[in-house]
Formats: structure tokens, sequence, C-alpha cells
């Protein structure tokens, strides 16, 4: 009976272990927040037309520390911005190219949003969905293969979470369009109310 308890604990810590996909700090930035922090949680929204523009909140001790790494422009469309033709339109060209070619680090696109006591923020909110052990996309997409997505190019939600030992990536494709279209998954579900939480609290920041 032993052997079977453990053999299952085994099991199941390797099928986890299969679902998540563990990488390597990609830039300066995640190299310094999984340094100077206990664990973070950085949000890309790259996948709504931007290029590495991050929603950051990272934890050390009992405080939370909240973060926005983004362009100036904020999307890649130039064209309501400034005349065509114009210098106004070409030095905006030229800045977002230099923020494209930048790599993310703290440096003039990194900005301080609030500090929080972690029980007296959004932290608790994020957390109680367990986002740590959530399965990546690709599995979840890999168990349903019956479904037939209609909602192409709306893009993925992607999350870094960054502990001293390691980053896990989870990336899903459109949980909004999958969970209307495909069969409901309550990891997707998970995901679109982490999500809707972490723009709530940043856009009530301005």
């Amino acid at each position: 009976m032993k052997k079977i308890i453990l053999l299952s604990i085994i099991l199941n810590l390797s099928l986890n272990g299969l679902s998540q996909k563990i990488i390597s700090a990609s830039n300066p930035l995640e190299e310094i927040l999984q340094k100077d922090f206990d664990s973070t949680i950085l949000y890309s929204y790259s996948n709504r037309g931007y290029t590495h523009n991050y929603l950051i909140i990272a934890k050390k001790d009992s405080s939370v520390y909240f973060y926005r790494y983004s362009s100036p422009l904020k999307n890649n469309f130039i064209d309501n911005k400034a005349p065509y033709n114009s210098d106004t339109r070409l030095k905006l060209i030229t800045n977002q190219l230099e923020f494209v070619e930048t790599k993310p680090d703290i440096n003039s696109y990194f900005s301080w949003v609030s500090t929080k006591l972690s029980n007296e923020s959004i932290w608790k909110d994020i957390i109680k969905y367990n986002i740590w052990n959530l399965v990546d996309g690709a599995k979840l997409d890999s168990l349903d293969t019956t479904c037939e997505t209609t909602t192409f190019g709306m893009g993925y939600e992607i999350f870094k979470l960054l502990t001293k030992d390691k980053i896990i990536q989870l990336q899903y494709y459109d949980p909004r369009g999958q969970n209307k279209d495909c069969k409901f998954n309550q990891t997707r579900d998970d995901i679109i109310k982490i999500e809707e939480t972490i723009f709530k609290y940043f856009n009530s920041r301005f």
C-alpha cells in the first residue's frame, strides 16, 4: 500500500513537471527581479500588439512592489498619433524602434507604480488561484483535440513566475475564446480572472 501511495506521489509530481515550461532569464530585467525578490509575477501583454511590455508584481518578505515596463507609445500603431510625412510621426517611430531594440532592464521604460503589504494587495487575490501550479496552455490544448478555435489573431496571455531557483512560463492562447468556443476549462477561467485582477489594479493607478 505504501508503495502504491509513493508511486502515485511521484507520478503526480512528474505530470506536473511536464505540464509547465521551465525557462532561464531571457533579459537583464528578469535576472534582477529573480535576484532581488522572493517571487515575482511578470505578466506580458505583448500579445495585444505590444513588444515586451510587462506588468510586474514582485514580493519581498511581507511587501509587494508593483512596476510597469512599457513602451512610451503603449502600442505599435502610429496611424492616429501624428500626420503622415511629419517630423512628429518620424520621431514616434524612432522612439518605438529604440524601445523594441532595447533589452528589458531597470531603465527609462521601467517605472514604479505602488507598494503594498501582501495581505492588503491583489497578491492575495492572485495566489488564491494557485498560479504557481497551473497547467500550461499547451497541455490543455493537447487534451482537447476536438477544439477548433475561431478566434485567430487574438494572441496569448503570457505569465512568467520567478522565484530564486527557477522561472515558470505559462502561455495561453485566447483563453476567453477557447472557453467560449471549446470545452470549458477551469484553468483558463482562472487565468482570465487573474488577468482581469491585474489590469483592473494597474489601470486604477492612472
